[in-house]
């Protein structure tokens, strides 16, 4: 198994995901509380703002657990293997000419 292979099938631990989805609710749930103070009527746009780039970061990393798919967003883990597959047989060919070069 490969190197890029590993980093695909090894996913988040499901108790680390579900603490940081319970603790964003519960902060974005108690955001407009803790800013109606100084914010006043400006609190929902606030709170908007906020939740849009904190919500922003936890959707980029779910993108990011599994960096490797079809979607647009995802690396092109085949383009890599036709890169690899490429460079292997370069240096196969040039060993082979030295090969026979030498002899």
């Amino acid at each position: 198994m490969g190197a890029m292979e590993r980093i695909n099938s090894t996913p988040l631990p499901f108790a680390y995901v579900a603490h940081l989805r319970t603790f964003l609710v519960l902060y974005l749930l108690g955001l407009p509380i803790a800013l109606y103070g100084s914010w006043g009527w400006a609190t929902p746009v606030v709170t908007f703002l906020i939740a849009f780039a904190m919500l922003g970061i936890e959707g980029a990393s779910v993108t990011c657990e599994r960096p490797f798919g079809l979607n647009r967003n995802h690396l092109p883990l085949d383009y890599f293997c036709q890169v690899v597959a490429k460079n292997v047989l370069q240096i196969l060919r040039q060993t082979e000419e030295a090969e026979f070069v030498n002899s």
